[in-house]
């Protein structure tokens, strides 16, 4: 089989399991109680988000949640590819139940975490508790309610994943904030000297 008809059979496997997929959710997921607590997932924890987090610091917050959903949903998009777990319930026909936990949950979690504790030592305890709920509650719980399916995955690899997740975006954040500073420091006198 030359390239071309390699991509054709690529493209007409993608359609087939396109119009599978819809399908089965029209079928067996749409409005059963596990799309409805997918859809609870993503509004319950947005308000609640907004009713805790700090406005002073909001786009600060921001910046780490987006870093944290941005390095879930390339994780996860990644170990579905690769067939280490599956999704079988989704809101959208195309978008896996887990993108709510990776744009949402997790990154709220996160953010408030981030929020709450300025100092390493508390910031790495608490997100190392999260981890273990998280790998050891609830993607288990998930498994038993049919909303995650593991393949060739063990809930143990999610533990370290989930506290590096958390590290990663923190320093990511410390060192724009470092860079910001910087900045400002040395555009100060720019200023005062153009206001002169």
């Amino acid at each position: 089989m030359n390239e071309s008809e390699l991509i054709n059979q690529m493209i007409q496997t993608k359609i087939m399991y396109k119009q599978l997929s819809i399908e089965h959710w029209v079928k067996y997921e749409v409005f059963t109680w596990q799309w409805w607590l997918g859809i609870a997932s993503v509004s319950l924890p947005l308000l609640l988000w907004w009713k805790l987090v700090d406005r002073r610091r909001i786009l600060e917050i921001t910046v780490f949640g987006f870093i944290i959903s941005t390095s879930a949903t390339f994780l996860d998009v990644a170990g579905s590819e690769s067939m280490l777990w599956n999704y079988p319930i989704r809101i959208l026909p195309q978008i896996p139940l887990l993108f709510p936990v990776d744009f949402v949950l997790v990154p709220i979690i996160y953010m408030l975490i981030y929020q709450r504790y300025n100092a390493w030592k508390q910031f790495l305890f608490t997100n190392t508790i999260v981890a273990l709920v998280l790998a050891f509650v609830v993607e288990p719980l998930a498994v038993y309610i049919k909303q995650y399916q593991l393949i060739y995955w063990k809930f143990e690899y999610s533990f370290p994943i989930y506290i590096l997740l958390a590290v990663f975006g923190r320093l990511f954040v410390n060192k724009m904030l470092s860079l910001q500073e910087k900045f400002l420091k040395v555009a100060a006198p720019d200023e005062a000297d153009r206001r002169s």
